[in-house]
């Protein structure tokens, strides 16, 4: 396989909503919920199957170009979709009393997407790295340590963006270290 091809499998991956379903798979798993499927049905719904949808609709639509909106100034209409969906995902979980722990993961994936769009309205910062630190951040500060080495994975997918010239490198470790603080502070005042 040839860098370029292997750059982009690992774009597709982890591409954001995907990681959305793969963070909550793990996070319900441990914290083993009664209704653990609903919860994960909910979760995957609002955190990764209607954000792909918006994408895929507005890709056909001619509003982006490519399913990451590449272009800085075609991310907004998406990104605000996938904002609604976040936001609604959160509110879904909290009526059904969703453990505190998956609300608040949802509420971390609406408030820094909403940074990232505001953002992205002057500077191109890397959503991928986003997607990884995020939830990296979030389950190593729910579990533990043993989630540390996900943050391994930001050194792939950094390196697949940087290799499809899609971001440089002060985007992509920008996207990280914002997403790493941004997460953080939101579980202290989320989950004391």
């Amino acid at each position: 396989m040839d860098t370029r091809k292997l750059a982009e499998a690992i774009s597709l991956v982890f591409n954001a909503p995907l990681v959305t379903m793969y963070a909550f798979a793990v996070l319900i798993f441990f914290l083993n919920p009664p209704s653990s499927l609903f919860f994960f049905i909910v979760s995957t719904l609002f955190g990764s199957i209607l954000p792909m949808t918006i994408i895929f609709l507005m890709l056909r639509m001619g509003i982006i170009h490519d399913m990451y909106a590449s272009e800085r100034r075609t991310r907004t209409k998406p990104f605000m979709g996938t904002i609604a969906s976040y936001l609604l995902g959160a509110l879904v979980l909290t009526v059904f009393n969703a453990p505190p722990s998956l609300v608040a993961l949802m509420a971390c994936y609406f408030v820094n997407t909403l940074v990232m769009t505001v953002i992205s309205l002057v500077w191109k910062i890397s959503i991928h790295a986003v997607g990884i630190s995020g939830p990296a951040t979030f389950l190593t500060l729910q579990m533990g340590a043993i989630m540390l080495p996900l943050f391994i994975l930001l050194l792939p997918v950094g390196w697949a963006r940087l290799k499809l010239g899609a971001h440089d490198l002060k985007q992509v470790v920008a996207g990280a270290l914002l997403t790493i603080l941004l997460t953080w502070v939101q579980v202290l005042l989320y989950l004391r």
